[in-house]
């Protein structure tokens, strides 16, 4: 794959797109479709922005694999390629990796995203054989690289060397434990030959080490804040855009973090968020649990407090 096309399309924001559910807990496809056109219609589009489907922030691991077919096949035919979107094919079962994989090329979508397996910690052997398992069993589609370090693999520069001489590797998830100098080496390693997007907050060091883009909740949130944190980036404009991070993005994810703490997932606080909006929140499922009414208004405060605009 032809590396500056792959980063024009992994380019800006990256946004995981929740799992919209009915209140029978079913998936609300209709809700999902109006979500990623909210998002394209406010400025989300190829070049500045991405979209994750089924992936963490999608709460990929509550879903039979059914579900998250359903949910990367509605998230894919709501964009209509007006943005790249990447399936989340993670799991701790191979089968189900290649499985998704093959449907994401089946689908059309741009890429996938998948870290090693998890619960048994993999060695350096068992993390690079799994990338090639994966890769010789798709054809076309694109693949990034995801380094979850928090389970407990932390990808070594020499291996990942090796998972990135693979064809259709052309991007890498990136963060480390502390966000220091291995991260910045990483960046400074990876960024010619893939797209390295941050995923430890540390967009403006991304940029300037020439990443191309940074994971956001809350761009699903309020996409117009992100981007104009973007346009900032891509003019090289660093001290205005961290002040713009620093005063938004971080409060938000002080949130996210307190919130972390008393229920799992990642989505609750964003949906709680779409729904004090009036958008497609909705509701969470186990083992996640909607945030009750003193944590909405705490949140309401908050959103208030960055700028978000209410209806």
């Amino acid at each position: 794959m032809d590396i500056d096309k792959v980063k024009k399309k992994i380019r800006g924001p990256m946004i995981p797109v929740i799992t919209s559910l009915n209140k029978d807990l079913s998936i609300n496809t209709s809700a999902i479709k109006e979500e990623v056109n909210f998002l394209i219609e406010h400025g989300i589009k190829e070049g500045q922005g991405v979209l994750l489907a089924a992936g963490a922030g999608g709460d990929f691991n509550m879903l039979s694999l059914d579900e998250r077919n359903l949910v990367c096949r509605t998230i894919v035919e709501a964009s209509e390629d007006r943005i790249p979107v990447l399936v989340g094919a993670q799991d701790t079962n191979v089968n189900n990796m290649i499985s998704m994989a093959k449907y994401a090329e089946e689908i059309n979508a741009y890429g996938i995203q998948f870290s090693t397996t998890y619960y048994y910690p993999p060695s350096d052997e068992d993390a690079l054989n799994l990338y090639r398992t994966i890769h010789d069993a798709t054809k076309s589609i694109a693949i990034m690289a995801y380094n979850t370090f928090w389970h407990d693999y932390n990808f070594p520069f020499e291996i990942l060397d090796q998972v990135a001489e693979l064809e259709r590797v052309v991007s890498l998830k990136w963060s480390r434990p502390d966000n220091g100098i291995p991260y910045m080496e990483g960046v400074a390693r990876y960024s010619d030959k893939l797209a390295v997007v941050d995923n430890g907050g540390m967009h403006v060091m991304n940029h300037m080490l020439g990443g191309t883009g940074y994971i956001t909740h809350l761009a699903t949130v309020w996409p117009e804040h992100d981007l104009s944190v973007w346009k900032l980036l891509e003019a090289g404009d660093y001290r205005k855009a961290q002040k713009k991070i620093m005063a938004v993005n971080w409060p938000w994810l002080k949130f996210r973090g307190k919130m972390g703490q008393r229920t799992s997932g990642e989505s609750p606080p964003v949906k709680a968020a779409l729904d004090l909006l009036g958008r497609n929140g909705g509701p969470s499922r186990l083992p996640s649990r909607t945030l009750n009414s003193d944590e909405r208004n705490d949140l309401k405060e908050l959103l208030i407090q960055i700028g978000v605009p209410f209806p």
